[in-house]
């Protein structure tokens, strides 16, 4: 698999991540593989998806900085803002490795106390009941 094309699925990802779409994120995941954050790893796509589902649901807006690519792997830098106010902007650098179309490979990286902070207070919470 070519640049080009392992960037084309990671940018899907990217989207239909940001965008709540579990069902696109699923598809370009494969079953088994490495999903790798600063809260939680998995070894199962549908696991990882289970966990990652809060964070699809409070995506507001990710502002991508930079992608690099090489062969098989993706590298995407970028801002992911939440719809939680009191959770500030948070850089995100993610890892991705790609074979026949799909990401067996997702490490993410960020500082998650923010976030963990906001749960303790109840915002995450309250933001999530306010989607509904």
């Amino acid at each position: 698999m070519g640049s080009e094309e392992a960037k084309a699925v990671v940018m899907a990802y990217h989207e239909a991540f940001h965008r709540g779409e579990r069902q696109a994120v699923r598809e370009l995941l494969a079953d088994q593989g490495a999903f790798m954050g600063p809260l939680n790893s998995f070894s199962s796509a549908d696991a990882f998806l289970d966990g990652a589902e809060v964070f699809m649901k409070l995506s507001k807006k990710a502002d991508i900085k930079k992608i690099i690519a090489e062969g098989n792997e993706v590298c995407v830098f970028y801002d992911y803002t939440t719809l939680v106010p009191s959770i500030p902007v948070l850089p995100l650098a993610s890892w991705f490795k790609i074979d026949s179309g799909k990401i067996y490979f997702f490490h993410t990286h960020f500082n998650p106390m923010p976030f963990i902070a906001a749960k303790e207070r109840g915002d995450v919470a309250k933001a999530l009941q306010a989607l509904t």
